[in-house]
């Protein structure tokens, strides 16, 4: 029995996706080529040319798959601390989720924060992930911890600052020196609740 086209066009699609983002995790947008990308997922030119139009669908699909991964793992990250009734392992738990999705999803945030910053067909993608994660954190913070808007906003920020450095930058650049993961978090997680504590 033949496989259904549409679940065919389906697969070939998922693989000429998951080829560009490999791509971009080896080389940033240079390395994704149309031929590049079909020899990747073992398609042809044309097959991709008629699923996502050009390069650019391509890329532009490809933004789309890595963003909204990354903000599935943060609505499941938060799912799971709203379950943890004790505040200060809820917000260690974040803290190492939020440090494990950035640095998960490094080589993509990497191309779309910085490669393609001020490139139009990408910004607003990037834009609208980016305020939909802060009010994501925002509102939970100030929920959870009754945090004035500001310092949740400022919690969130800082957040960012921290997860966009890990995505950008390998440890050995950011210090000479090491510290474990988790403690790591354990300490992003009190300066968090520092913050909206205040």
């Amino acid at each position: 029995m033949r496989t259904p086209l549409q679940a065919r066009s389906e697969s070939s699609a998922d693989r000429m996706l998951d080829a560009a983002l490999t791509l971009l995790a080896d080389g940033g947008l240079r390395a994704v080529t149309v031929a590049a990308v079909a020899r990747e997922a073992g398609t042809s030119n044309g097959s991709l040319y008629h699923r996502f139009g050009d390069r650019g669908g391509l890329l532009l699909a490809a933004q789309d798959r890595a963003l909204g991964q990354i903000e599935a793992a943060t609505a499941r990250a938060f799912a799971r601390a709203d379950a943890e009734p004790d505040d200060d392992r809820a917000l260690a738990m974040l803290a190492r989720e939020a440090l494990a999705i950035f640095g998960t999803h490094r080589a993509a945030l990497r191309t779309f924060l910085v490669e393609a910053a001020g490139q139009p067909e990408f910004e607003a993608r990037t834009v609208r992930s980016s305020h939909l994660l802060a009010t994501t954190v925002t509102d939970w913070l100030r929920t959870r911890f009754d945090a004035r808007d500001e310092d949740a906003e400022a919690a969130y920020r800082l957040l960012f600052a921290l997860g966009a450095a890990q995505a950008l930058f390998d440890d050995a650049q950011v210090s000479p020196g090491r510290t474990d993961p988790d403690r790591f978090a354990d300490a992003v997680a009190r300066a968090v609740g520092a913050v909206v504590r205040a």
